[in-house]
């Protein structure tokens, strides 16, 4: 491997490591505190819908910036990268205001319900994933292949739990019916 790659990998991992770190402390240290998750802070289920969106947001914007950061872009794939990260943006948004409308509605009571309310996210999930997955392939196209490998780590901490990834955020605390598992809906 190039040194000039190294370099970047390295400077990527510190520099993450360092907004981990930052992220952690902001959220109130954790439950080492010994008044509850994130220091006693709302979780996602207990905040205003601005406030979740925002939450998102910035959640999302510390994801961008730290791949672009790893990722150590060439001048011509700025552009493509700009595409990519408002793509997501985008995405980001709408999937805060399908939760926030969500959460506005009252939910269901029956079993029925709650399946019929699965189903229709599940189909809304679909669409998101397919738009998602067409926006990753035209920017993953710029890439080089040692790029791709940073972007594929990158890509997979951002879905892992505890990275407060998709799959980390969405664990824990009260459901609102898309799920079959006690205490959902």
């Amino acid at each position: 491997m190039k040194t000039w790659i190294k370099n970047s990998l390295a400077a990527a991992l510190i520099a993450t490591g360092a907004l981990g770190t930052t992220a952690a402390l902001a959220w109130g240290g954790g439950q080492c505190m010994g008044d509850g998750p994130r220091g006693g802070k709302a979780g996602w289920s207990q905040m205003a819908p601005e406030q979740m969106k925002a939450r998102m947001t910035e959640r999302a914007e510390l994801h961008m910036a730290r791949l672009e950061l790893a990722l150590a872009l060439t001048a011509e794939q700025k552009p493509a990268f700009v595409t990519f990260k408002n793509d997501m943006k985008v995405r980001a948004e709408r999937m805060a205001s399908q939760m926030a409308e969500r959460r506005a509605t009252e939910p269901p009571k029956t079993a029925i319900e709650r399946m019929q309310r699965m189903e229709e996210m599940s189909k809304l999930r679909q669409v998101e994933l397919a738009e998602a997955r067409k926006s990753v392939e035209t920017f993953y196209a710029s890439l080089s292949d040692a790029q791709k490998t940073v972007f594929d780590a990158e890509f997979e901490k951002m879905g892992r739990k505890g990275e407060r990834g998709m799959k980390g955020g969405m664990h824990g605390g009260p459901r609102d019916g898309s799920g079959m598992g006690p205490g959902r809906g």
